[in-house]
């Protein structure tokens, strides 16, 4: 309950401090931003990717198309109380008690909510020509405003399972949000946020996303970590990660997924690069260690940073290739990628592949009369080299096996 309050009390201020005739602004687009919040939680979060269309996916409907409504009204005359907004986002905390869920995937919605809600207020303010302060003020409005909510939702959950969120934990969530918002937060807001959690401004982070190894609940990250456990993805902010190693051992229970230092304006970068790290772990590509770190996969995830892209070069570079079966395709490949590694000889390069180097010299006679000037020209072995890695890579298979099993 204090949660709430300070969450609708801090909304209030803020709502009081903007120009009231932002509400009518506001309406026009609330029509479009409820159908792309429905939409982006049903591609990100598993629980609501079924069609909206039963009892809860009505109330999870209901709950975004007045949440926006509520917003544009409460700009428009702040502390406004209406008690039917408090009984409906607290029976969404009730349902997900009831069915035996945790609170992670309404939580995680309200965070999606909060992520496109202040898009879409910036891209407003930009085209209202508003002042920078009053767009800041305006999407700290919405965040206090979705804190509310998710508090109402937190309590009807503590009703049924009497446990509600510690005010730790939201202000670390409130913290992580402000610090992987593409668009860093005024320093004096982030500033603030920051003593409220006892956290010293680092000059670098690093963001670890982590994945449950057991169906206990995991242990808290240690500090200096800032965590957000609660979402679909849960997360910890390590500060200045060159200075403070990242403490293994307060992660019992976790999977760590590394992301780069990075200066922490660049948090949202860091991110980024520890889930492309988790769907390398997810598809095979990288070893699912406990704790992986991105530094020791760079040139991995350069590779397959865009799959478009990484398509083209392959379709253009190994075109040869084409014409031949999968088999004899693989083998030249192979055989092709180890000289362009090595540029030795045929003893080299079949000790390499484990195979006869009269192989490798019949191999390569095919190799010329396919690539022919290709092989001579430093940017198209280059460029070679890239796409033999990136298929192998997206393929699943190491850039060097021997290959004597295919002879």
């Amino acid at each position: 309950m204090t949660g709430m309050i300070e969450a609708q009390d801090t909304a209030t201020e803020l709502f009081e401090a903007l120009p009231r005739g932002l509400g009518a602004l506001l309406r026009p687009e609330l029509g479009s931003l409820a159908d792309e919040i429905l939409r982006c939680l049903q591609r990100r979060i598993p629980e609501y990717s079924t069609p909206l269309d039963g009892p809860y996916g009505q109330k999870i409907r209901a709950g975004v198309e007045y949440a926006l409504r509520q917003f544009a009204d409460q700009v428009s005359t702040p502390g406004a109380v209406c008690e039917d907004q408090a009984e409906l986002y607290k029976q969404l905390g009730r349902l997900e008690a009831k069915a035996g869920r945790s609170l992670d995937a309404l939580q995680a919605a309200y965070r999606v909510g909060g992520q496109l809600a202040w898009r879409r207020i910036t891209e407003f303010g930009q085209r209202s020509r508003l002042p920078a302060h009053t767009i800041w003020q305006l999407g700290e409005a919405a965040l206090a405003y979705i804190d509310g909510l998710a508090a109402l939702s937190a309590e009807g959950f503590a009703e049924v399972r009497a446990n509600a969120a510690g005010t730790k934990r939201r202000q670390h969530r409130r913290l992580v949000r402000l610090l992987l918002t593409e668009q860093p937060p005024p320093a004096a807001t982030l500033a603030e946020v920051c003593e409220q959690v006892g956290w010293t401004v680092p000059k670098r982070v690093s963001v670890v996303v982590l994945q449950r190894l057991d169906q206990g609940r995991p242990a808290e990250p240690p500090a200096p970590l800032v965590a957000d456990l609660d979402g679909i993805e849960p997360l910890v902010i390590m500060p200045e990660p060159e200075e403070h190693p990242l403490p293994v051992a307060g992660l019992t229970g976790w999977r760590a997924l590394v992301g780069p230092s990075v200066p922490l304006a660049e948090a949202a970068k860091s991110l980024r690069q520890a889930m492309a790290l988790r769907e390398l772990v997810r598809t095979g590509i990288v070893s699912a260690e406990d704790v992986v770190r991105s530094e020791d996969h760079l040139s991995t995830l350069w590779l397959l940073s865009d799959e478009v892209l990484a398509k083209q070069l392959v379709a253009k570079r190994l075109a040869p290739l084409s014409g031949l079966t999968d088999k004899q395709s693989h083998r030249l490949g192979r055989t092709l990628l180890a000289w362009l590694e090595t540029r030795g000889g045929a003893p080299e390069i079949a000790t390499r592949l484990g195979i006869h180097p009269q192989t490798v010299r019949y191999r390569m006679r095919q190799v010329e009369q396919l690539f022919g000037e290709q092989l001579r020209d430093p940017t198209a072995r280059f460029e070679l080299e890239v796409a033999l890695r990136a298929a192998a890579l997206a393929a699943g298979e190491p850039t060097c096996p021997e290959d004597d099993e295919l002879d």
